[in-house]
């Protein structure tokens, strides 16, 4: 039996950047701080999140590159399965169990020299769970 959903388990570690030398005890189940980040690291991070932001922007609302860690690849891979926006796979996902699920998306978010881009997958998962998907499978234990 295929292990269960566990949503803390989704957690994918990131960098802490803040004021305080170390990260503040959250209760975001979603929240996973590993270390704390260099300036150089810090500012990597920074630019990161602004370029996604501002590209964000420009792309359409329903667009699958709107969840976090999915790129222009991985939309067209889901494109290629029938699956053209982030209602559609909200639709597609609900008819299918957990096992079809996990083999859809290994499937369509692999990376390009082969391994599953476990981020992406998490944040997918995490993405139908948060609009109404209940019979997910298990995420993938990241780590940092």
């Amino acid at each position: 039996m295929p292990p269960k959903f566990k949503l803390s388990d989704c957690a994918i570690p990131q960098l802490w950047c803040g004021e305080s030398a170390t990260p503040p005890k959250k209760n975001d189940p979603l929240s996973k701080y590993y270390k704390t980040g260099s300036r150089y690291e810090c500012l990597k991070k920074g630019i990161g999140a602004g370029t996604h932001i501002e590209r964000n922007k420009s792309l359409p609302v329903k667009s699958l590159q709107q969840i976090k860690y999915v790129g222009e690849t991985h939309e067209s891979n889901f494109k290629k399965v029938g699956i053209k926006d982030t209602t559609a796979l909200v639709r597609e996902m609900k008819t299918k169990t957990s096992t079809e699920i996990e083999s859809i998306l290994k499937r369509v978010l692999a990376k390009s020299n082969g391994p599953l881009d476990q981020r992406a997958y998490n944040s997918v998962i995490v993405y139908l769970y948060q609009h109404g998907n209940g019979g997910v499978p298990a995420c993938k234990k990241i780590s940092p």
